[in-house]
Parts: C-alpha cells; structure tokens; sequence
C-alpha cells in the first residue's frame, strides 16, 4: 500500500524562535533531529514518527512523548491499519530511496509527494507488533550502554586477556 492509503502525511505548524522557551514544556522540531527548543504546546501524541523536510531533509525520528512539529517536519496521523512505530522502523529501511529524492538546493528539501507515494508493506497488526519488539529489542541491545556493545566489548576485552594470559605462561622447566 501507499502512505497515502493507510496515514495522513501532514506539515507541521511555523513557530518562530521568539515563541519558543526553554522552560517550555514540549521539544520542537523543525529541521534536524534535535530540538530547536521548547514551547507551551504540542501538536503531536508521543509514540508518533516524523520526518524532516528541509534542512536535514529525509532523517526520520520518533518521539515517545508529545511534541510541536514545525513547518519542515512532515507527521503521519489518522493512520489506518499500522503502527506508528513500524512506520518508524519501515521508513529508516528505506532511508537510501529517501535521501535520493531530497532535492539539493541552497537547503535540501523532501517533497510531502515522495513520503505519499512511498509503497509499505503491511502485514497484520500483530506481525507488526512482533516486528516492531523485535527491532526494540535489537535497538536496545546495541544502544543501551550498559547492557549492549559496551557489555560486550569488555566481555570480548576479558576473553582476549583470558587467553592471552594462558598462551603466554610457560611451565618452567626443573
């Protein structure tokens, strides 16, 4: 199916940097994957993907709590049939094709249009489910800095000096 059958891809709302505080309550996005500050009000749910249109043109995010999406931040809502969170995970693997229709200009943009068009597989909400586990699983595991990578470079980092240690010890000759 097409994004366009299955969510509404909207733009987000202008706010202009004067409008914004950092003891706002709700990060905005507008151009990046990083805020570009805090406002008293959100115009997303958490648990929602978004994609930026210009600037960083075609990086995908996901926010788990409310947010303000400004106008270069492109929102999937109404959706029928999907996960916000597998569209998350379906749209970074298709990060390539994305990055290839960002029109480079003074600043990149990505069409609405090309996000619309875009062709999802969709397979049950409880496939999807299981997808989206497994991946948060996955995500974790690497991301995590106590329990993924780092966890297992020191135990690899152990197991070498382990056996380092008995490779290099010599029983002495009497």
């Amino acid at each position: 199916m097409k994004f366009e059958d299955i969510a509404a891809v909207t733009r987000g709302v202008r706010v202009v940097k004067k409008q914004l505080d950092d003891s706002g309550e709700y990060p905005v996005y507008q151009n990046s994957l990083l805020p570009m500050g805090y406002y008293d009000k959100c115009n997303c749910d958490g648990e929602s993907t978004y994609i930026i249109s210009a600037g960083a043109a075609g990086e995908v995010g996901y926010s788990k709590n409310k947010f303000w999406a400004a106008d270069d931040c492109l929102v999937f809502s109404n959706l029928s049939g999907v996960i916000n969170k597998y569209i998350y995970y379906y749209l970074l693997s298709k990060q390539d094709y994305i990055r290839q229709n960002v029109r480079t200009a003074s600043i990149p943009r990505l069409s609405r249009n090309i996000i619309e068009k875009l062709e999802i597989q969709l397979p049950s909400l409880t496939e999807q489910k299981r997808i989206v586990s497994l991946l948060d699983r996955f995500d974790a595991l690497c991301n995590d800095l106590s329990n993924g990578l780092p966890a297992e470079i020191e135990a690899r980092q152990k197991q070498y000096e382990y056996y380092r240690d008995k490779l290099l010890t010599f029983k002495q000759k009497t």
